[in-house]
Order: C-alpha cells, then sequence, then structure tokens
C-alpha cells in the first residue's frame, strides 16, 4: 500500500486549525496488510494516541447488529413476533425487521433516555410513526435498540454475548469491546465536546471533556482501535457488505442505506458519534481497501469522513486531494421580531442528557426554529395549541410540546420522549 507518514504530516496542522484533539487511522486490504498513523493526543496534551487507544464507535455498532439480525432474525417477521409488548401509534401495517434494518419503520430517532434502554423502545407506545413502513427514509436510533432486544428474545443470549461469540471471537478482534463500562474507561482515549452544547458548534468554541456514559445497546455501544475496525471492515469484503446492501437500491453517485450499512458505487461504509466520539468506516470493493478513522471530538464538521476519504484514495493510487480548512457555516436564517402567539415557547431548554442536552426555540425570518445542540436548525409546525412539528418534512415523527406555563413562560418541554426544562442563562 502507498501509505506513509509523510503524506499525513498536514493532518496534525489540520486537526488544530479545526479545533480538534487527535484522531487515529488505520488501513487494511484484502491480504491482511496494515497501516497506521495518529496525530494529536488521546488525552490533551497529556497521553498521546497509540495503536492500542480505544474510542467509541457510536453508531458504526448497527453494521455488526445488522450482522446478527439478518442472520438470526426473519427479516420479513413484524417485531411484535419477538417483541410481543412493542407498541407505537399507526394506522399502517405492522413494523418488520427489515423496516427497522433499512430505517423505513417511521418512528421517532429517539435518544438514550434511561440506562435499561428497553424502556424507551417501551415508550414507544406515546408516539405516532412519521409514515408507513417501508415508504421514506428516516434514520432511527431507537429502531436499532428494538433489534438488539428482539435479538435477545429469539436466542435468549444477552446482545453482549451475542457480538462475542458470533463475531469478535471468531474474527480475532480481541481489541473491541461490546459494551462502554467503566472497566474499560483507562484503556480509552478522553473524549472532548465543545463547551457550549445548546447552539451551532464552532471551531472557535474551547474543547471540554464529554460527559461519561455507559452503554451495551444495539444501536451502538461498541469500543475498539482503529485497527480492530479496520479488520471489521475487511471482514466485510468478503460479501458481507453486498449481502447487507441487498435493502439498498445501489447507486454510483449517491450514498443510500442498506442493512446497517450505506453504498455508493463500489464504496461502502458507516459514520458513528458519540459525546465527545466521532467514527467513520469505508471501505472499497474493487480495490479491497478499508479505512477506520477514529477521534475523540465533536462530529460536527465530518472531520472522520474528510480524513477516510483522503486515506482511500491514496490507498486507490488517484491523488488524493488534501481536506480544507472549514467551510463557514451557511448562515441561518435572520432573527426575527418575535410573535406573541409564541411567547410562551421563546428561550433556551436543558436536559442533563448527554446525547441532547439543551436546545433554543428563537424567531427567524423563515419561522419557527429549534436550535439543536449538534448545529441544526429545525424548523417547527405548529399542529395545535403548545404542539409542534420539528422538521421541513410533513411525515416528520418527531413532537415538541410546552406545558408548565407560569406567568407567561413554559417552564417544561418535551421533545420526542425526552423532559427539557427552561434554563434561561446566557
Amino acid at each position: 500500500m502507498d501509505f506513509s507518514n509523510d503524506q499525513w504530516d498536514w493532518l496534525g496542522g489540520w486537526l488544530k486549525r479545526r479545533g480538534l484533539p487527535g484522531m487515529a487511522v488505520s488501513v487494511r486490504n484484502r491480504a491482511g496488510e496494515v497501516e497506521f498513523v495518529a496525530k494529536g493526543w488521546a488525552e490533551l496534551r497529556k497521553r498521546p494516541i497509540e495503536e492500542n487507544t480505544l474510542f467509541e464507535l457510536g453508531s458504526i455498532g448497527k453494521t455488526y447488529t445488522a450482522l446478527l439480525a439478518t442472520e438470526l432474525l426473519d427479516i420479513q417477521a413484524p417485531v411484535t413476533d419477538y417483541l410481543p409488548w412493542f407498541e407505537v401509534r399507526s394506522g399502517y401495517d405492522p413494523i418488520r425487521v427489515e423496516h427497522l434494518l433499512a430505517h423505513t419503520s417511521g418512528l421517532i430517532r429517539g435518544q438514550e433516555v434511561t440506562a435499561d434502554s428497553r424502556y424507551d423502545v417501551w415508550a414507544l407506545r406515546d408516539t405516532e410513526v412519521g409514515f408507513a413502513p417501508g415508504e421514506q427514509y428516516y434514520y432511527s436510533n431507537v429502531g436499532y435498540r428494538t433489534l438488539g432486544y428482539a435479538l435477545e428474545a429469539a436466542t435468549g443470549e444477552s446482545y453482549r454475548d451475542l457480538l462475542t461469540t458470533r463475531i469478535l471471537e471468531p474474527l480475532g478482534l480481541s481489541q473491541t469491546e461490546p459494551e462502554i463500562t467503566v472497566e474499560i474507561r483507562d484503556r480509552m482515549a478522553i473524549g472532548y465536546d465543545r463547551l457550549h452544547d445548546d447552539r451551532t458548534p464552532s471551531p472557535d468554541d474551547p474543547l471540554y471533556p464529554a460527559p461519561w456514559l455507559e452503554t451495551g445497546t444495539a444501536d451502538g455501544c461498541l469500543a475498539a482501535t482503529a485497527g480492530d475496525l479496520a479488520a471489521f471492515g475487511r471482514f466485510l469484503l468478503n460479501g458481507h457488505a453486498e449481502r447487507l446492501s441487498a435493502g439498498a437500491r445501489v447507486e454510483p453517485d449517491r450514498w443510500t442505506y442498506g442493512y446497517g450499512i450505506e453504498r455508493k458505487g463500489t464504496r461502502f461504509g458507516h459514520g458513528g458519534s458519540m459525546p465527545g466520539f466521532s467514527s467513520t468506516l469505508l471501505g472499497d470493493l474493487e480495490s479491497g481497501h478499508v479505512v477506520a478513522v477514529l477521534m475523540n471530538g465533536p462530529d460536527e464538521h465530518v472531520a472522520t469522513e474528510t480524513v477516510a476519504k483522503f486515506a482511500l484514495d491514496l490507498c486507490r493510487g488517484t491523488e488524493p486531494e488534501l481536506p480544507g480548512d472549514p467551510e463557514p457555516d451557511t448562515p441561518a436564517s435572520p432573527p426575527a421580531p418575535e410573535l406573541a402567539e409564541y411567547a410562551p415557547f421563546y428561550g433556551r431548554y436543558r436536559s442533563y442528557n448527554p446525547w441532547m442536552p439543551g436546545f433554543r426555540i428563537e424567531q427567524r425570518e423563515s419561522g419557527l426554529t429549534a436550535q439543536l445542540a449538534w448545529g441544526d436548525d429545525k424548523p417547527l409546525t405548529q399542529l395545535g395549541g403548545a404542539e409542534f412539528r420539528v422538521g421541513e418534512a410533513e411525515w416528520s415523527p418527531e413532537r415538541l410540546l410546552f406545558d408548565a406555563v407560569v406567568e407567561g413562560q413554559a417552564l417544561r418541554a418535551n421533545l420526542s420522549g425526552e423532559t427539557y426544562y427552561r434554563s434561561d442563562f446566557a
């Protein structure tokens, strides 16, 4: 492989200009040859990144879950065949396993509201699907957590044990952990997020250690080294990436989602993020190369995707384009005068869930807007009284409901099952 540290001298400065802590890159080919490069810090100015440094993988774990589900479950079966207690308000046909795998179920995106995420799945009965299953694509974390509990019900084994005995041990992935627990914390890089978590992120916003959490849910709970993730990607080259792509209409010029994997022509992969971590797995079926890029920093500028593409082009012999500095954020619709009918709702709301810690409700020229922590401004459409649909699409299942109005201000908001409270500090 044409891969050397000299070709990566730019990466350290690039991370610094973006205000990012550190990154590990590992590349493998079909022959099993491996390359590794790291820049920056596992812990700022204290500990460098090494080949055995663990990072949280986030949603790349969905690919592992999809491998298990397509082998152990009947993907045409209704979810209730495995989980009779699964329930969501719907006027459509039942949600099937394949709909969860392909993110076409119509379920809300979902956050980990509780430590035992089975409650998050049970609480779907208080939500409504946005569209008929199979009709649209809408990414759902809680849908994959549902798959994890279906796997446990079907096999009588824990999700952790299924990962270990059916994927990690057979592939020799000894530096991959099936759950994020305090027992592995001293082997991990320190995750970093921006200081301000209720507004559009900026590279100038300083980094602080992200909240620590433990998780063992099937939407993404693994920690691994870059080398182990690349080894898993090499395993996918052997027909598994194509099998998981069966649920996607593969096109040469845009990414589409299959079963726990994305495809664009001969390329495949998945990305992930956790509080303080970002990750990308990217492979090419034609050249037989796989790239794993792991970062212990926020995901707002899709940095790991950019670096993964550079590495893959380098290995394919394509002239790689050096990643540029961050483009200025697209200006949001300008602020507009507040409207009397929305007066109770304007302001800042906070929970202490690290997945979605806070948001702001603002009036803009484009309309009423929720400014969310991940840097995405979502338009709000009033459905009646204090209930709003979140997002542009008429079929969006996300809902925002305000209540506890005192002296003209709502003190509480519920965003698709997560409760927030007014927090109008500067």
